[in-house]
């Protein structure tokens, strides 16, 4: 850069202020661009937190909503809740179902017979508790030591501990429930007993010391008092559950827990079922438990309404962004603008300038549109008298006023759906299927999918939309159309400031010019003017 030695000549002129009003045309093509490039990326920044909304609705509303679970409840009632209780979803029938429980389903409970610790002995350490043999042959326990070690065999999981003077009961039971042998133990210090636990019930569920052999099968048995028989009788070394056996509609049927589904019908067996008496073999004779399932029509309505609120919700969103104000007077303020306001003019200024970023956008437009039309237009397939939304009661704004009269619109939320909760139930009360059928049905095409399907179809097509204009949010991203346009923007800028660069040096250099020369010529003056004096 050339030295600028402009103030030289004595001229007077202020040369950078000079410069700075010669730029300032150039300077405003470039804030321009500038302001251009931040309309850019305030777009783009409205566009991600759009698609972060849609694909919450989708996830956490729509989706949800498309489950039989949330279309079809069902109320379901026991004529014996002491017996069995019920739950169902939606692919239960509205039947009533016939119950009878003859055994519950076991597990296995193995407890010491009676007190581990003997007379005067310490609880604190095995070395202590065990600290001699007492009874003799099969009954005898084992003395432990610091340096032994203790290894059995619970359901095919061998268990090892090193005892040291510290190793205490407590520390067999964090082995074993932590040997994955579906057992949990419990050392009751107080009753001085040792509790084993299967984690299950049912027949192939129990406890099991096969494998233990010697000293540390008597360990099990007599100092932990779980049966001296084992030692000696190989078929006392395991105990099993027992299924349940319940005569379901008539049929004799086993269930390894309490608590099953069948046909979409969930029970909790609590209790054996009553007898009134025995039959001519002098076999019991149960009361059987009636299990009543039907539509619930009040959670249905409930549901509905929940999901219409949480989607006038969402909607206004998008209505609120196509038609918010757009003010084309305020641009994004350059940094010279920012200093000469205050900090609430900026940012006064700054909410009119972000205001109306995605004002009539095509996306957002065509999204309302077709989210609209789900709800209007018929499910293909469907017959009989309820095939759409609005024959169960459910219309837009365009259709339906806040009383539920089809014949006034919203203007500020333009699709707002609203509900003539009369006729939703009517028709609930006359097939108790329908909105079922008009929301959750599957089909190959969105005229044959129920609506909240096509919601979800038509949400995945708008946030693709939104990706493919705007990227994904938080991600880094140089391939969506804003994103090409930004680096478009920033490239111009790039130029545009080099331009400048050069030109300012270019100004600059005239002046030092200029100023070189008012300096010679003064000089010149200053000698011609002392000659003609000298004469």
């Amino acid at each position: 850069m050339a030295i600028r030695t402009y103030g030289l000549s004595g001229s007077g002129m202020d040369v950078d202020q000079m410069v700075k009003d010669l730029m300032k045309a150039r300077r405003a093509s470039y804030d321009k661009v500038w302001q251009q490039k931040t309309q850019v990326e305030w777009k783009k920044k409205d566009f991600n937190t759009l698609y972060t909304l849609t694909q919450d609705f989708r996830n956490k509303v729509v989706f949800d909503f498309r489950k039989q679970s949330s279309l079809q409840p069902k109320a379901v009632s026991s004529t014996n809740d002491l017996v069995v209780s019920a739950t169902a979803n939606g692919e239960a029938a509205n039947v009533t179902h016939s119950l009878v429980v003859k055994r519950l389903a076991e597990g296995v409970t193995w407890t010491s017979t009676g007190s581990i610790t003997a007379a005067g002995k310490s609880k604190d350490s095995l070395v202590n508790q065990f600290d001699s043999v007492t009874g003799t042959g099969d009954a005898a326990t084992i003395a432990i030591t610091a340096g032994d070690t203790l290894d059995f065999t619970i359901n095919g999981k061998k268990i090892t501990l090193d005892v040291t003077n510290n190793t205490s009961l407590n520390d067999v039971v964090s082995k074993i429930n932590n040997a994955g042998a579906g057992v949990k133990a419990n050392y009751d210090a107080t009753l001085d007993r040792f509790f084993l636990y299967s984690d299950k019930t049912g027949d192939a569920s129990g406890i099991d010391f096969t494998g233990t052999t010697g000293d540390n099968l008597k360990f099990l048995a007599n100092n932990l008092q779980l049966g001296s028989d084992m030692v000696s009788d190989p078929a006392k070394q395991s105990r099993s559950g027992k299924d349940a056996l319940i005569v379901l509609d008539g049929v004799e049927l086993t269930q390894s827990a309490n608590e099953f589904q069948i046909s979409g019908v969930s029970y909790n067996l609590k209790s054996v079922s009553a007898t009134s008496g025995t039959d001519a073999d002098g076999n019991p004779i149960y009361v059987s438990t009636q299990i009543n399932v039907k539509a619930d029509i009040e959670k249905t309505i409930a549901n509905v309404k929940a999901f219409i609120e949480d989607y006038n919700t969402f909607l206004s969103v998008y209505n609120g962004e196509l038609r918010e104000d757009k003010y084309r007077d305020f641009m994004p303020l350059t940094d010279a603008q920012r200093a000469d306001l205050k900090d609430s003019e900026i940012t006064a200024w700054e909410a009119k300038a972000k205001s109306g970023m995605l004002r009539q956008d095509p996306i957002l437009n065509q999204t309302v549109n077709s989210l609209r039309l789900s709800f209007v237009e018929p499910v293909k397939g469907l017959t009989g008298e309820y095939r759409s939304a609005v024959d169960i009661g459910i219309g837009t704004g365009a259709y339906v006023d806040s009383d539920g009269k089809f014949n006034a619109a919203d203007s500020k939320n333009p699709g707002k759906l609203y509900i003539n909760e009369t006729t939703l139930r009517e028709a609930l009360e006359k097939d108790p299927d329908a909105v079922f059928k008009i929301f959750g049905t599957s089909g190959d095409t969105v005229e044959e999918s129920g609506v909240a399907n096509r919601l979800y179809s038509q949400l995945n097509t708008a946030m693709s939309q939104i990706k493919d204009e705007a990227g994904l949010p938080d991600a880094v991203d140089t391939q969506s159309n804003l994103a090409k346009r930004l680096t478009s923007y920033s490239d111009r800028l790039t130029s545009m400031m080099n331009s400048l660069a050069a030109t300012e040096e270019r100004y600059y250099n005239q002046f030092n010019a200029m100023e070189t020369a008012l300096s010679r010529l003064s000089s010149q003056s200053s000698w011609l003017l002392q000659q003609f004096s000298q004469q």
